[in-house]
């Protein structure tokens, strides 16, 4: 947990309002509850009188609430507003979330989920402003059409870089045809266009809300549900994301395809990395040669381009040093084929990387990810 939260809770029922205190109380070292109150009007006067980081409030009534967290914003701007509801309604989530509140808990709330919350809100509350943070590395997994294994790439990457405990993010933006949520099993509520629509509000808060956290590590940002939610996105509303996301995790990972064109040149433009995922195959390799020619023209540097061949066969017809040959690129690394083990970690929404951290194609990956984390 974060060095100290204080905590003032606005609640109508008694009952809650000691369960909550009860419930922290194994968390005093962390967690202070400075006041509770019954109504809204006495709970201004007590974030008045106590300055706290945090208050749960809650929320019987959407209008009402809205307005109620949006004054509490705009008049407290260092205090960060947790609503608790009894409704399910994922309208009324989303409109208190642009409202301003940071997390949003459904009644009945269990200490773990209370913990969760504010673990959540404190580790954005007290981590260094981006401005004064080391920038983090954006690394971006491309190859133009589907079927190359990119998505398997950035995710087993992503795990491979969290697994010290790392910040990293993962980022489907893969706009149209995006799959980062089907290889890890998550359903979110909000996806990378509720960070579009609201792109006004980007700030650590926000972020840490529509974000979600993968048990194997990575905070997950997910492909648009819709098509048409796809097509409104621009490639400013991009780089200010991934330009936040910078200055807020150590490493981005972004899984991206398509054209060189809009959002994926932004994507490129903002990358420390691009790993060009590719196999040893002629039609592959015909394809590599003229995307990366056109890269290059463009004026993406070639010491960023890093060829990564996956699906590697050593005894395959075609070798690396001949794809090296046809390329003018090195290969930055080989992934061995392994359909099973992949294809198993897909199906069990685990990256393989945790799944079978002994098989070939994690060794592999974790060299790949040893390799992009040198400065």
């Amino acid at each position: 947990m974060p060095p100290h939260i204080t905590l003032a809770i606005i609640d109508s029922d008694a009952s809650a309002r000691e369960s909550f205190e009860a419930t922290l109380k194994p968390f005093a070292e962390t967690i202070s509850v400075v006041g509770t109150a019954d109504n809204f009007s006495e709970g201004i006067r007590l974030i008045e009188k106590c300055d706290p980081n945090v208050v749960i409030l809650e929320v019987n009534d959407i209008q009402r609430g809205m307005q109620e967290v949006q004054h509490i914003t705009s008049k407290f701007p260092r205090t960060s507003v947790i609503v608790s509801s009894s409704e399910k309604s994922s309208d009324w989530i989303l409109s208190l979330m642009r409202s301003g509140a940071v997390e949003y808990m459904l009644r009945p709330i269990t200490q773990e989920e209370l913990k969760q919350s504010l673990q959540k809100v404190g580790r954005f509350m007290f981590a260094k402003p981006a401005a004064e943070a080391p920038k983090g590395k954006i690394i971006s997994v491309y190859y133009p059409t589907g079927g190359m294994g990119t998505t398997t790439v950035a995710v087993n990457l992503a795990a491979s870089l969290a697994s010290e405990g790392t910040k990293v993010a993962l980022v489907d933006l893969n706009l149209y045809s995006g799959d980062i949520s089907t290889f890890l099993d998550v359903n979110p509520t909000y996806t990378l266009s509720s960070v579009t629509s609201n792109i006004d509000r980007l700030d650590a808060n926000f972020l840490m809300t529509v974000m979600t956290r993968h048990s194997s590590g990575p905070f997950v940002l997910t492909e648009p549900n819709e098509v048409d939610d796809a097509i409104s996105i621009t490639p400013e509303q991009v780089h200010r994301i991934l330009e936040f996301l910078r200055g807020v995790f150590t490493y981005v990972v972004v899984d991206c395809g398509g054209p060189l064109a809009g959002c994926n040149m932004t994507i490129f433009e903002s990358s420390d990395l691009i790993l060009f995922t590719t196999a040893l195959s002629l039609p592959a390799l015909k394809n590599t040669k003229r995307y990366l020619s056109a890269m290059e023209r463009k004026g993406l540097r070639k010491d960023r381009l890093k060829l990564v061949v996956n699906r590697y066969l050593p005894k395959a017809d075609i070798q690396t040093a001949d794809a090296e040959k046809v390329l003018g690129h090195t290969v930055f690394q080989t992934i061995p084929n392994d359909y099973v083990d992949v294809v198993s970690s897909i199906n069990k929404g685990l990256p393989v990387v945790k799944m079978s951290p002994g098989s070939p194609v994690s060794k592999a990956i974790l060299n790949l990810a040893a390799l992009v984390s040198k400065p």
